[in-house]
C-alpha cells in the first residue's frame, strides 16, 4: 500500500473557492449541482428582494421623517410612526365628521322651526345624531326626522318662538342725565350743601 505523503493542512487551504474538492474525490453528481445551482439562485434572488423591501422602507422613512436624513430605519419604530399617524389621521376625520353634523343641525334646525343652539346642548340629541354621516345620501331626512323627533318630545325645550317684530325709531329714555345747572341761588345752594 502506497503511503499518502501529502501534507493535509495543504490541502485544507483555502484556493478561493467556496468548498473546494477533495483532490481524491470523485466527481460531482449531476443532481447535486443542479440542486446548489437552483439553491443559488434562490439565494440571489431572495438578496435581491431584500435588497428592494430595504430601499422601499428607506423611502418610507424619507416620506415620513424628511427632516432627519440620519433617522434609524428601525422598522418597529416606524410601525409605530405609521399606528400613531394613522390614529391621529382617524380622531381628526372624527371630529370633522361631528363637526358637520352640528353645523348641519344648526342650518336644518331653523328650517324645521327648531331652537338649533338647544339641540346641540342636549346629549340625547346628540347621541341620536353621532350615527349619521354627512357624506351619506339620506343624512338630510335622517336628520330633520332626528331633529322633529326631538322637538315632538319636548315642544317647549326645542321649538323655536315666533320672532319679535324688529323695533323702529328712536328710544325714549328721559331727559339726559348731566350735570345740569341749577335755576335759581337757592337751587345752587341746596344742591352744594347736599340738600
Amino acid at each position: 500500500m502506497p503511503e499518502n505523503t501529502a501534507d493535509p493542512a495543504a490541502e485544507a487551504a483555502p484556493t478561493g473557492e467556496q468548498n473546494p474538492a477533495p483532490a481524491g474525490a470523485p466527481a460531482a453528481d449531476p443532481a447535486a449541482a443542479q440542486q446548489l445551482a437552483e439553491a443559488t439562485t434562490r439565494a440571489e434572488q431572495a438578496a435581491a428582494e431584500r435588497d428592494e423591501l430595504r430601499a422601499a422602507l428607506d423611502a418610507v422613512t424619507k416620506a415620513l421623517n424628511p427632516n432627519d436624513p440620519g433617522a434609524e430605519n428601525d422598522p418597529a419604530a416606524l410601525a409605530a410612526a405609521v399606528a400613531e399617524r394613522d390614529r391621529l389621521l382617524a380622531e381628526h376625520s372624527t371630529e370633522l365628521r361631528g363637526a358637520r353634523v352640528e353645523l348641519a343641525v344648526a342650518r336644518a334646525a331653523a328650517d324645521a322651526g327648531a331652537r338649533g343652539d338647544r339641540l346641540l346642548n342636549s346629549r340625547s340629541f346628540l347621541a341620536a345624531v353621532s350615527g349619521l354621516d354627512p357624506a351619506d345620501k339620506g343624512f338630510e331626512e335622517q336628520l330633520g326626522a332626528a331633529i322633529k323627533t326631538a322637538v315632538d318630545a319636548d315642544p317647549d325645550l326645542y321649538r323655536a318662538g315666533p320672532a319679535a317684530p324688529p323695533r323702529a325709531g328712536a328710544e325714549f329714555n328721559g331727559a339726559p342725565t348731566g350735570e345740569r345747572k341749577p335755576a335759581t341761588l337757592r337751587d345752587a345752594i341746596a344742591a352744594r350743601l347736599g340738600g
